[in-house]
């Protein structure tokens, strides 16, 4: 993802987690401008609460923001009437800008890094682990009727598996009952070998299939993903460590926002680097004090599925 959308939707998440549920917070959202009818204008992220529209605006660059685009938000302001419009830069704003958006009524916010002393005194750190099923050796055997599997292609039949979610649907049948061992509760990092029967008669590459069984072994996994930024969200003059809103961001795009108690967590499973073959399963969250986990959200959650190398079988079932 563009570092320019990372940054929108960890504003976005900060902003549902700290308007509330009483409020509709959208990312990329599009809005009516009267003066551009029926064409609607593209906003990075709007707040509707008690009917009243704000307009929050983002910018990822590499120098701090002018006035230039103070102005342009304040007509974007008039033109979608909104009550109130928000900028958002990365790497803040020159104090000419500041001094605009102070007479213009345009809100202010940007996401500066508390030091190391900071993050030791605030001491809200959360601990983010991944757990994970590693399959190996394994082996995919489907059973056709006789004289059929000569036409069959392998690497065109495991295509038609993955597009047809049968192959993601036998690894997540092999999960489920791993998850009846209770691994994770009982802490066993143990090898296990694996076999299941896919349930249903299926036809594939034109012919009925018979049977299909997934085997092979699997362990479970604990990976910590680390948070090597910890960053204050609120007012350009005011500093990060002071801010109520903190954000930890962890390595492959997950973030944790903090307002007082209150946290939201934003997981983005496209960006966690595993080995192939691996199956995420659950994500434990540790903290020193206690908080009130108000919003979890896993963002492209179809990355769930195993990939990677396996062998295939195909066999003939006889009468």
């Amino acid at each position: 993802m563009k570092p320019s959308k990372t940054l929108e939707r960890q504003v976005h998440r900060i902003h549902e987690l700290i308007e509330g549920f009483d409020s509709e917070v959208k990312w990329n959202d599009h809005v009516p401008d009267p003066d551009t009818y029926p064409r609607k204008r593209q906003i990075d992220v709007t707040i509707l609460k008690d009917g009243k529209l704000t307009l929050v605006e983002c910018r990822k660059r590499r120098r701090r923001q002018d006035v230039h685009w103070i102005e342009e938000l304040y007509g974007r302001r008039q033109s979608c009437n909104a009550e109130t419009v928000i900028a958002v830069a990365q790497e803040g704003f020159t104090i000419n800008a500041q001094r605009k958006a102070e007479r213009f009524g345009v809100i202010l916010r940007d996401l500066q890094p508390l030091s190391d002393t900071d993050v030791a005194n605030w001491g809200g750190q959360i601990t983010l682990t991944l757990h994970y099923y590693q399959y190996s050796d394994v082996k995919l055997a489907i059973g056709f009727a006789q004289q059929c599997v000569l036409d069959v292609n392998a690497s065109l039949l495991i295509e038609e598996l993955r597009s047809r979610g049968i192959l993601p649907s036998a690894f997540e049948t092999a999960a489920r009952k791993l998850d009846s061992l209770n691994l994770l509760g009982t802490n066993d990092i143990r090898t296990y070998r694996f076999k299941i029967l896919y349930p249903e008669p299926i036809d594939l590459s034109g012919e009925l299939v018979g049977e299909i069984s997934l085997e092979g072994k699997v362990r479970l996994v604990e990976q910590r993903i680390t948070s090597p930024r910890v960053l204050g969200y609120g007012d350009p003059t005011q500093a990060a460590a002071l801010r109520k809103v903190i954000v930890e961001q962890f390595e492959g795009e997950a973030t944790i926002v903090h307002d007082s108690e209150r946290i939201a967590i934003d997981i983005d499973l496209s960006a966690l680097a595993l080995p192939p073959l691996s199956q995420p399963r659950y994500f434990r969250v540790q903290s020193v004090d206690e908080v009130d986990h108000e919003r979890f959200a896993l963002t492209n959650a179809d990355k769930l599925g195993v990939a990677g190398p396996l062998t295939v079988d195909l066999y003939e079932i006889r009468a």
